[in-house]
């Protein structure tokens, strides 16, 4: 009888470690969870997930120093699962599986989300090491950002995600502490880059980013019945279209407005107005092609398969996200010169997965197995 009270007393002293009362779950208070996060982020520390060597020295890199790459990889795609989760609900009545949703490859979208985390960590691992190698400091002005977005960080996830995974404020200041000096590393590498700056403008091209803005009456050529098929009009009527619009050109070139012009023609003629880039595709291509021939205030008459239009173009002076494409062009050219110098850097670097990295499962490492 003794021996099965002891069994009895132990079985409820697991339950209470573990927090449950009967068949419920015991809400663990604030102060809790961040006990168990420092517990989970000591035990980090010593979950070794990649090994460095490069021709100077080895280490390791510990689950401790990738919280921060894995679970921000996770949040990505939970948000993304979460997004589409009340729509698959409703239509399938199941959760969105998104997790094991496979790319063109066969990958899975876990895979890819943890290959990503460790493409992040071997990019900071390398740049990191390379800006102290030459002894960069971190800047003042990136340290004092710090404790603002590790806050801002930390606020991303609930206390049960922090505690779960091992996130503390301490991992993740000092993650970004790697980030913010392997970013400001990559800063001084940009700046020596020799960039084209003519060739780089001269590869985005302006006319791409001129915005047509056009009026138009337009008349169909044909009809269409209930099913949508298409119904011929008549001789007689197709003609007194086409001299619908031949008055309406005239009257255009002379400067009447087209709303007015359309009153006259209500029955069989629409007015409308686009405002469009020459890379549009909702948009006939001859309609484009024609406009991009004439200037402001010219009036053209064009005909289609489908029906006749007098267009006038009000406006094409604007350039819309011209430099800001240029920019991006900028900063691409850039980007293609830090990953040319990756590729060459990383080479001297051995970057080797330990079975503790293959065990670690997407979806399942801040947040409950969703």
């Amino acid at each position: 009888m003794r021996k099965m009270m002891r069994i009895v007393s132990l079985l409820l002293a697991a339950c209470l470690m573990f927090g449950l009362v009967g068949c419920g779950k015991k809400t663990m208070t604030k102060e809790q969870y961040e006990e168990l996060a420092n517990t989970n982020a000591e035990r980090n520390k010593k979950n070794v997930l990649l090994r460095v060597t490069t021709a100077t020295e080895s280490y390791e890199v510990t689950a401790y120093d990738m919280v921060y790459c894995l679970a921000l990889n996770e949040r990505e795609g939970m948000e993304i699962k979460t997004k589409n989760n009340a729509y698959y609900q409703s239509v399938y009545g199941t959760d969105y599986n998104f997790w094991e949703l496979t790319d063109t490859n066969g990958n899975k979208m876990r895979d890819g989300y943890k290959s990503q985390a460790f493409s992040t960590m071997a990019y900071t691992i390398v740049f990191y090491n390379e800006a102290k190698a030459h002894g960069v400091t971190l800047e003042e002005s990136r340290r004092v950002q710090i404790q603002s977005v590790t806050e801002r960080f930390l606020a991303g996830f609930t206390d049960e995600q922090r505690a779960r995974c091992g996130m503390t404020a301490a991992c993740i200041a000092d993650a970004y502490e790697k980030v913010f000096l392997a970013d400001q590393y990559i800063q001084m590498l940009s700046a020596d880059f020799k960039i084209d700056e003519k060739a780089v403008r001269a590869s985005v091209d302006k006319e791409d980013y001129r915005a047509y803005e056009t009026d138009y009456l337009y008349v169909a050529k044909h009809d269409y019945d209930e099913n949508y098929h298409t119904v011929e009009f008549t001789e007689e009527e197709l003609n007194a279209r086409k001299e619908a619009m031949a008055d309406s050109f005239e009257r255009t070139k002379l400067g009447e407005e087209m709303t007015a012009i359309r009153v006259s023609y209500d029955e069989i003629m629409s007015y409308g107005t686009r405002d469009f880039f020459r890379t549009e595709t909702a948009i006939e291509p001859d309609y484009i092609k024609l406009v991009s021939t004439m200037k402001p205030g010219d009036v053209e008459f064009l005909e289609t398969a489908s029906g006749m239009y007098v267009i006038k173009l009000e406006n094409n002076t604007r350039f819309v996200g011209y430099e800001e494409a240029v920019e991006k062009a900028f900063e691409l050219a850039k980007a293609s010169g830090v990953a040319d110098e990756y590729k060459k850097v990383v080479e001297s670097y051995s970057i080797a997965k330990t079975e503790n990295w293959e065990a670690i499962r997407m979806g399942s490492f801040a947040y409950n197995g969703q």
